[in-house]
């Protein structure tokens, strides 16, 4: 790869960017628009190109001769020809699919490409699609979801130009005290306005201490309908209805809270993913709540954390297509590789900003991110050769030399709030008794767990253990150093919660720390570089350094 030019565009479509390179500031922020960050190792940073990143560059305006274009410009050579083939094939299958209501057959697919649709649609569905000659199928509203899926399933997007039902009014406004930032308008207006026909669904990009509740109180106050709002815990439950009380016009009567223990239903009502999944196997397997989908007229049903929408959901929300239905998340990436289904079910991106613009007009803390290496003794490795992979990961991300760096680092913050992250229960435990701080998992009580938050914030308590309860929803505004000993699984949607707990604005405009620490040369380090591709993606590098005993600085 020559070093002259940022950009080297490889047959496959992987496109190899240097990041070291003296226009990387100018390539980067155009490059993210339509292709996707994949690995980083050193300075090379491989992205690849997919159909929804060119959709999105398409749908925010940008032709794919322009793409070819900018790619042919920094790279100083033609875009390979099966490369330019694969552009033009996800333009030519951008929106060539129609969703609208017709006079002679009501509700009806559309397309210029009729015998596709036959080859889509007549092989399985061959009786419950009645096809008619010409370019229009007729479908049941009610499998409107269903053909968006499979048409996605094939490489199609679709523009459902079929509306939304209105929704029973909701005379809500947000309090004269509340005011939008400029890219919380921005994201508002593109959920509300929109596109031509496609305006009222879709998600948003937003980093987490940016503001995404209160982009999703400012759609509803534009919308003024009733709204239905999934959240992934009991903890973001609490927490969206006290921001509705405090931010909104609304009173307590018309915020339910549907929960095992309270099962209100309201003008407004939240709930989460896990009571929505609940699976009754006493009574023939059902899903007892899923009711509450239709139990009121919601004009607006918002998923909060929306890539974390469960495989069980994805047929409730393909029933609920005649619905408003908005996404808010950090990030897109689903390890499950299900993208395409909360593309199709949910609708397209609508608004995304990054950490930097937003770190550089001082709306978040800077980050200071920071991998420290600790190295297995000789015995550890003895016993690590023999274990599986899978436990070769555990093994390493339990190595008790962590306990002694994260006393060194509780010591060198110790005048800064603190939150300790953790996968297992027992690193965690051991860190809390030896360290003599609280631990918060998912069997801590729900009142207590509160109790310690509370604390937290009023500084009470400097140093919070936490299990995998602090990756979602968990509001720990003040706190400004992280320590993560273990994560899940190569997780990038872990990462960015988790970075996400520091990055709510400091009075001070102080940077916060997030520390990783790592066991060098085994499996948990391969998947530590994986968990980070989400900020670097963002314009951030971790910094390293190697922990030996006799350190007396980090």
């Amino acid at each position: 790869m020559s070093s002259n030019m940022p950009l080297t565009i490889q047959n496959n479509g992987t496109i190899f960017f240097r990041s070291n390179h003296k226009e990387a500031r100018i390539v980067q922020p155009f490059l993210s628009e339509f292709a996707q960050l994949v690995k980083t190792p050193s300075s090379i940073h491989f992205y690849e190109l997919s159909p929804y990143s060119i959709w999105y560059a398409l749908d925010q305006g940008i032709s794919i001769n322009e793409v070819i274009t900018f790619l042919e410009n920094f790279s100083g050579l033609p875009v390979p020809v099966v490369v330019q083939g694969k552009l033009h094939d996800w333009e030519r299958r951008n929106g060539k699919f129609r969703l609208f209501n017709s006079s002679e057959y009501g509700c009806c697919v559309y397309t210029a490409e009729f015998n596709s649709l036959r080859e889509i649609f007549n092989k399985e569905d061959k009786e419950f699609f009645p096809l008619h000659k010409g370019e229009c199928m007729p479908i049941s509203i009610s499998e409107r979801g269903y053909v968006k899926q499979r048409l996605m399933e094939f490489g199609y997007s679709v523009i459902d130009e079929l509306g939304f039902d209105k929704g029973k009014e909701l005379p809500v406004t947000l309090h004269p005290s509340v005011f939008l930032r400029s890219y919380q308008q921005e994201a508002v207006d593109s959920f509300v306005v929109g596109k031509g026909v496609q305006e009222g669904n879709g998600f948003i990009i937003l980093p987490c201490g940016s503001g995404k509740t209160i982009v999703g109180l400012g759609v509803m106050s534009e919308l003024k309908e009733e709204t239905l709002i999934l959240v992934p815990n009991d903890t973001s439950l609490q927490q969206w209805y006290n921001e509705l009380l405090k931010k909104t016009t609304l009173t307590p009567s018309q915020i339910g809270r549907y929960t095992s223990e309270n099962k209100e239903i309201r003008p407004v009502t939240i709930t989460t993913y896990q009571m929505l999944t609940y699976h009754d196997r006493k009574n023939k397997g059902t899903f007892p709540h899923y009711s509450l989908f239709h139990d009121r007229s919601w004009g607006l049903v918002i998923y909060d954390e929306v890539h974390l929408l469960p495989a069980p959901l994805f047929r409730i929300t393909s029933n609920l297509q005649g619905k408003r239905r908005l996404g808010l998340t950090a990030t897109f990436v689903r390890e499950d590789g299900k993208e395409g289904d909360i593309y199709s079910l949910i609708g397209p991106k609508r608004y995304e900003v990054g950490i930097q613009l937003l770190e550089q007009n001082d709306w978040i803390a800077k980050p200071v991110c920071k991998e420290i290496k600790i190295p297995f003794h000789e015995e550890q490795w003895a016993k690590y050769t023999t274990l599986s992979k899978r436990d070769q990961y555990r093994y390493a991300s339990e190595n008790p030399g962590k306990i002694r760096a994260v006393k060194k680092l509780l010591k060198e913050h110790s005048s800064k709030p603190i939150i300790i992250i953790g996968q297992y229960l027992q690193q965690l435990k051991k860190i809390s008794e030896e360290c003599s701080f609280p631990l918060i998992t998912g069997d801590t009580k729900k009142q207590d767990r509160i109790k310690l938050y509370n604390d937290f914030k009023s500084g009470k308590e400097m140093v919070l253990v936490l299990s995998r309860v602090a990756n979602m929803a968990v509001d720990l505004p003040d706190a400004m150093v992280a320590i993560q000993v273990s994560g899940t699984y190569g997780s990038r949607q872990e990462e960015a919660q988790r970075i996400g707990r520091l990055l709510r604005r400091k009075k001070k405009n102080e940077p916060v720390y997030f520390y990783t620490l790592v066991t060098p040369m085994t499996k948990e380090e391969d998947v530590a570089s994986h968990r980070q591709l989400f900020m670097v993606e963002q314009g951030y590098s971790y910094d390293w350094e190697e922990w030996v005993e006799c350190s007396q600085s980090i």
